[in-house]
């Protein structure tokens, strides 16, 4: 744990902290989301394959799929909001680095 000079200065390294975890969460939830399109799209070449059908048949049916819509939007959603967290975390570290080297002068 960092030693804080003031108050201001624990909040905003406070607030980086906070946003950072949220960013991670995010990320979590995005890799999820593809790992969900990536099993759904093996799933279906598996179940093609055993009619006969070709991998590139499968792929066409998988992406029109819902399944595979929502697990593409939802990993494009959730990485833009894990992009948004730990850009504002980056934020509140460079506050947090400010205030201290301002105490320091």
């Amino acid at each position: 744990m960092p030693k804080f000079k003031s108050a201001e200065e624990q909040a905003a390294w406070t607030m980086a902290e906070a946003l950072s975890e949220k960013g991670f969460s995010c990320m979590r939830q995005a890799e999820e989301a593809a790992e969900n399109f990536r099993s759904g799209k093996m799933q279906m070449r598996r179940n093609f394959k055993a009619r006969g059908l070709s991998e590139v048949d499968a792929d066409i049916r998988w992406s029109g799929m819902t399944a595979a819509k929502k697990a593409l939007g939802d990993n494009a959603w959730y990485m833009s909001q894990a992009t948004m967290y730990n850009e504002a975390a980056a934020a509140q570290y460079a506050k947090a680095l400010y205030l201290k080297q301002s105490d320091d002068g």
